[in-house]
């Protein structure tokens, strides 16, 4: 890594909350000469004033851009009209690290899912004693987890619409699943979050995608180098057997992770894995014992005779349509809404009737749009944003030998910090509901 790079520049650091922070520490605590470090932010940042670092805060922050050789943005900040002109000049994260790291990447990208297949594939990696590191889309920021002076055999990366938007890179293999819409609000159109998405087919070396994918897309037609896995794909499945190359590999009842799309996951780990060489009784000893990740329909308990799920991680229409199809019509109460996004959700209030949920609970906003596709609906509904008073309203109208499902086909944010609080909080209901009835 040539610390010489931003030499005599002015550096800005553009974003909020984990990644600007993040890239302010690695800046500092490598020494990188610059000409002046300036971070820009709407808030003011007082504990910065030690530092001797520049910061232009509040309305103005964005009026002085030209001034910038270089415009480190976080993923997540969108190319605003202020932005636009300086594209050029902007830098993230993800694109310093596919500059300066030389190892073998494996990128992962889908709509939904892509962080089980990112952990499936490195544990595999992980148990066959490869050298590997796990960067995540979310959680810690990439230059918190990469050790630059550090050699791996391979870092699996996952990659979320927003790092590939403009993102050139060199990599070792690039993984594609699904692609339906989602983050609407920040691409503004689909086809330009579609683009994003297949941006992870550039420049890699092997390019595994689901084969619905390659034929919905026409990506055998523009890339030579693809691996198809999924129904149809050389990865698969037939006769109870996972399948790579027309040969039985073992028993698709050897596994931990349950549903459909499951399945398909373990399909392109195998894939993956004998690619680059692992044993496949290392591959079958893995995926046996592989529990998959919470909150992504996760049983979280039997109580009273109600099965209840956290699903917490879909938070778009088509990842809770597939959610329902999973446990087809023994759903009997769905927690939905959230953060409203301008999804469609017609097919999926129309399967809530069609599978006689009998009843919903709706989070704000998005209940409005949701409620009034709804057409002679006969079941309880119950508005709230309040997780305990859903969970009761569950404990007492779920049919016993059904499920509660929460699947909420909308972000969380207009109601709490993150999917995974979200889903947090559910389950502690849960618990505490079933344990004060227990104590009775």
């Amino acid at each position: 890594m040539d610390k010489k790079q931003f030499e005599w520049k002015n550096i800005a650091i553009l974003g909020f909350w984990l990644e600007w922070k993040s890239t302010l520490n690695f800046l500092l605590q490598n020494n990188f000469s610059f000409n002046k470090l300036t971070v820009l932010d709407m808030k003011d940042q007082p504990w910065l004033e030690s530092t001797g670092v520049w910061v232009e805060t509040w309305e103005h922050y964005l009026d002085h851009l030209s001034q910038y050789d270089v415009i480190f943005k976080s993923a997540g900040v969108p190319y605003s009209e202020e932005l636009l002109p300086f594209k050029d000049k902007i830098l993230t994260q993800i694109q310093f690290f596919f500059n300066n790291y030389k190892g073998k990447v494996i990128a992962v990208t889908a709509s939904k899912g892509k962080s089980t297949m990112t952990s499936l594939i490195y544990t595999i990696l992980k148990d066959a004693w490869f050298s590997t590191k796990l960067v995540w889309n979310i959680w810690n920021p990439v230059l918190d987890e990469i050790n630059f002076k550090e050699e791996y055999d391979y870092v699996v990366c996952e990659l979320s619409s927003y790092m590939l938007e403009c993102l050139e890179k060199k990599n070792y293999i690039s993984v594609l699943w699904n692609i339906f819409p989602e983050h609407m609000d920040w691409h503004g159109w689909f086809d330009h979050y579609v683009q994003a998405k297949l941006n992870i087919l550039k420049g890699s070396e092997y390019n595994f995608v689901l084969a619905k994918t390659v034929q919905e897309y026409g990506l055998s037609d523009k890339y030579n180098n693809i691996e198809t896995y999924g129904i149809w794909g050389i990865s698969s499945w037939s006769d109870g057997q996972f399948v790579y190359n027309g040969e039985a590999l073992f028993s698709t009842d050897d596994k931990l992770l349950i549903w459909e799309h499951n399945v398909q996951n373990i399909s392109l780990a195998i894939a993956v894995a004998l690619k680059l060489g692992v044993p496949i009784d290392v591959v079958h000893n893995t995926i046996k014992n592989f529990r998959g990740l919470p909150h992504r329909l996760e049983l979280v308990w039997e109580f009273n005779w109600i099965t209840f799920y956290d699903d917490a991680i879909s938070t778009t229409p088509e990842s809770t349509l597939e959610a329902l199809k999973s446990f087809w019509k023994r759903v009997d109460t769905i927690f939905l809404g959230g953060t409203n996004r301008g999804y469609d959700f017609r097919k999926l209030i129309d399967m809530v009737q069609e599978y006689w949920i009998q009843n919903i609970v709706f989070f704000p906003p998005s209940w409005s749009i949701m409620a009034k596709f709804l057409q002679n609906f006969k079941g309880r509904l119950l508005y709230t944003d309040r997780m305990e008073d859903a969970v009761a309203f569950a404990f007492v109208n779920t049919e016993k030998g059904k499920i509660c499902l929460l699947s909420t086909a909308s972000p969380s944010y207009s109601v709490w910090k993150n999917f995974e609080e979200k889903g947090n909080l559910y389950k502690q209901a849960i618990y505490d509901i079933a344990e004060s009835s227990l104590e009775k």
